[in-house]
């Protein structure tokens, strides 16, 4: 983790608050996002699963992903990362 983001989690990895200001919450949530690859298709509960490991509202943090473009979605809620942030994951 960065300096930027180490103050928004615990010690075991778990996110302590969302950050509010957008360019930390982006960083918060690409550092979440490494764990998701970029070439797999995640249904919601699968996703729900890995973003548990961090934060309990899955919900909050998945509307984040895609609200900022990490995510895509389709109408049976299937995730994938966005290709431009494959890279980055």
């Amino acid at each position: 983790m960065t300096e930027q983001i180490d103050q928004f989690f615990n010690p075991d990895g778990t996110l302590i608050s969302i950050p509010v200001k957008s360019a930390k919450k982006i960083a918060v949530l690409l550092h979440i996002a490494r764990d998701l690859s970029p070439t797999t298709k995640y249904p919601e509960k699968e996703l729900n699963a890995i973003i548990a490991k961090y934060h309990a509202d899955t919900a909050a943090i998945r509307r984040h992903m895609i609200e900022y473009g990490i995510l895509e979605r389709n109408w049976e809620s299937v995730y994938w990362v966005k290709v431009e942030y494959s890279a980055i994951t």
